[in-house]
């Protein structure tokens, strides 16, 4: 497979938008956005001009493959994720996906996947995969313990590190099981091994807002901590290059299901920067987005702004956008993996009873009980804590629930205290205080969680009033990464 020809070299002071641009043919007049999400892979297809999304569909991955190390890894399968990708590809028409002039790929943060660069396959032959390619360790993998972190060197970076950042997982492969490492000669997340296989590149290219994510990276200069990592013995040589969110990595090397070859490709993005993209249309926007897990965050425009330094983890992180800029966040472990979690525990015990009940039917009954009235006083609601995965700046917090009597105990109100407990998880993070104080006039909603479920809109308004709520239908991370995909071509 022939290699791409790219200038790997980091300029964090310009705008990705301005350097190296292809002239896009006439008819190439649409731009690709995927996003590889921890449960699904979504694409969205825009008109560069216009902005309008003219193809979208959603392809479930059911990745999670069981780990050697048990509840405590989480990992996923490469081959069942790519082979999502290409069915979802292949729902658009012949027309569509020859008129795509230019591809992003925005995805789960924080994990890490190892490969061998000698490895070279067409994406529509993913069974050959598997052979120079490990699993997909994502960010909800748990096997570093509190313990583990503090034998951990410091970083130089204003992020603090957690359990399933990228190099805190490969840290914890260099300890562990040395012998796995030995295999591979590259890492990167998931969304930089997809452009790396579409490129044909020898070494994956990772934008600073993934970068940033794994740890130990100085967004300041745009480098990697490889003085601390060296000195603790950390595999230096599996790090990407970065460059900034929205740069050019290289080229499809070949067509790809009728995208024609040469059609530029851009740095992974983060589906937290990607899901604010899409969903934020005013400067002094907080946005909220509660999939499988939940977020909230505002931009932070003030020129020269520098994160401040956290030797531990805070509720609130910093996390690098598009030129130059941050977003303050509030990023929860906790969001749909509760709900999803909920509906496992009712399945298991109705088949404890000796009864048979489909997923399915579980999600459809919460939905439309979650339309009955709550309990009108305050204090006579049950009150959950939904720490089921715990937080990054406090991983020993657990579930709880309180305040239950015999008049509350019912499956809607229980239901409703859950999605009570993810909003005011979000609100504990980033309060309605902080939000005024930096200047927010709005919170903008997107998720699946709160697209299915109206009762989350509900709390969120009661609990950020007295700020304008507004849900932003189609605000999908994939629909963020193809307006970056169309900024990289308009920008003159």
């Amino acid at each position: 497979m022939q290699k791409a020809k790219i200038n790997f070299s980091v300029n964090t002071g310009l705008s990705p938008f301005l350097t190296d641009r292809k002239e896009m043919d006439s008819d190439q007049n649409l731009c690709l956005g995927i996003d590889l999400g921890t449960t699904s892979v979504k694409i969205s297809i825009i008109d560069t001009a216009t902005k309008d999304q003219v193809f979208t569909t959603t392809e479930a991955t059911n990745a999670y493959i069981s780990s050697n190390d048990g509840i405590q890894g989480a990992e996923q399968s490469i081959l069942l994720i790519m082979d999502a990708i290409c069915a979802c590809i292949l729902r658009a028409t012949d027309k569509t996906r020859s008129n795509i002039g230019c591809i992003a790929v925005s995805g789960q943060m924080h994990g890490v996947v190892l490969w061998n660069s000698e490895g070279k396959t067409p994406l529509s032959n993913t069974l050959d995969l598997a052979s120079f390619t490990s699993n997909l360790y994502t960010w909800e993998d748990r096997r570093a313990t509190t313990q583990f972190l503090l034998s951990l060197p410091k970083p130089d970076s204003h992020q603090p590190i957690s359990a399933g950042f990228g190099n805190v997982t490969l840290f914890w492969l260099a300890r562990n099981e040395p012998e796995l490492l030995v295999k591979y000669d590259t890492a990167g997340g998931v969304m930089d091994y997809l452009t790396t296989l579409l490129c044909g590149l020898d070494k994956p290219v990772m934008s600073n807002q993934i970068a940033c994510s794994w740890g130990y990276f100085n967004c300041q200069t745009g480098t990697w901590n490889l003085n601390i990592l060296k000195d603790n013995g950390f595999p230096v040589h599996l790090l990407p290059v970065t460059v900034a969110g929205g740069s050019k990595v290289g080229e499809l090397c070949a067509d790809w299901f009728g995208i024609r070859r040469g059609t530029p490709v851009l740095s992974g993005l983060g589906d937290l920067q990607s899901s604010f993209m899409a969903a934020s249309k005013l400067p002094n926007d907080a946005v909220m987005n509660i999939s499988t897990s939940s977020q909230i965050g505002f931009r932070i425009d003030c020129p020269g702004f520098s994160p401040p330094k956290q030797d531990v983890p805070a509720p609130v992180s910093y996390f690098p956008y598009f030129d130059n800029g941050y977003l303050a966040v509030a990023a929860s472990l906790n969001g749909g993996n509760i709900l999803k979690a909920f509906v496992r525990m009712l399945q298991q015990w109705v088949g404890t009873l000796g009864l048979t009940i489909h997923e399915e039917s579980i999600w459809l009954k919460l939905t439309e009980i979650a339309s009955y009235p709550e309990i009108a006083e305050e204090f006579s609601r049950p009150v959950i804590h939904p720490f089921l995965y715990g937080e990054r700046y406090n991983p020993n917090l657990t579930a709880s629930i309180s305040g239950m009597r015999e008049e509350n105990s019912t499956l809607e109100c229980i239901f409703h205290a859950l999605c009570n407990g993810l909003v005011a998880n979000l609100h504990q993070m980033m309060p309605l205080s902080l939000l005024i104080e930096s200047g927010v006039e709005r919170v903008v909603l997107t998720g699946s969680v709160i697209s299915r479920q109206p009762h989350v809109m509900t709390c969120v308004k009661r609990t950020y009033s007295p700020l304008p709520v507004m849900l932003e239908i189609g605000a999908e991370a994939s629909y963020g990464a193809a307006l970056v995909a169309a900024k990289y071509l308009q920008v003159p």
